[in-house]
């Protein structure tokens, strides 16, 4: 068995959008991609966050507050100070870095630049890629 890398089992690509960017429209860009996360970035250095469909979910919790929710943007929920892996990482050490934080997705970087996402591996993505093995 030959040893496996990030590159093996991420998501090329990325979605994103703008800190800016309102939850409610967060929602869409997320339903209309197909896609569980989106990797937030700006103009400065790229990689500013991370909002999953469990901060969307999480959101009702502030419209129970008596907030108003559609008011939020993806700032105010995304998940800042995002773990990164670049591509030539093992996947086992990926998988370990998920199961230690107890988070699903990791950003994936450029070698060259850790402002730059490049993909997305999460906990599926690697039992996709150990099946084929």
């Amino acid at each position: 068995m030959s040893v496996l890398h990030v590159r093996d089992a991420m998501r090329k690509g990325v979605v994103s959008c703008a800190p800016t960017l309102s939850v409610r429209d967060a929602a869409k860009l997320m339903t209309e991609a197909r896609v569980r996360a989106l990797v937030v970035v700006d103009g400065d250095c790229g990689l500013v966050g991370l909002v999953s469909q469990t901060d969307l979910v999480n959101v009702t919790l502030v419209q129970a507050s008596g907030q108003d929710w559609q008011a939020l943007t993806v700032k105010d929920v995304m998940t800042a100070n995002v773990l990164t892996v670049t591509p030539d990482e093992s996947l086992s050490q990926a998988a370990k870095l998920l199961i230690d934080r107890h988070i699903h997705r990791l950003v994936v970087v450029d070698q060259a630049s850790s402002c730059t996402p490049i993909g997305v591996l999460s906990m599926g993505d690697i039992v996709r890629a150990l099946s084929r093995e």
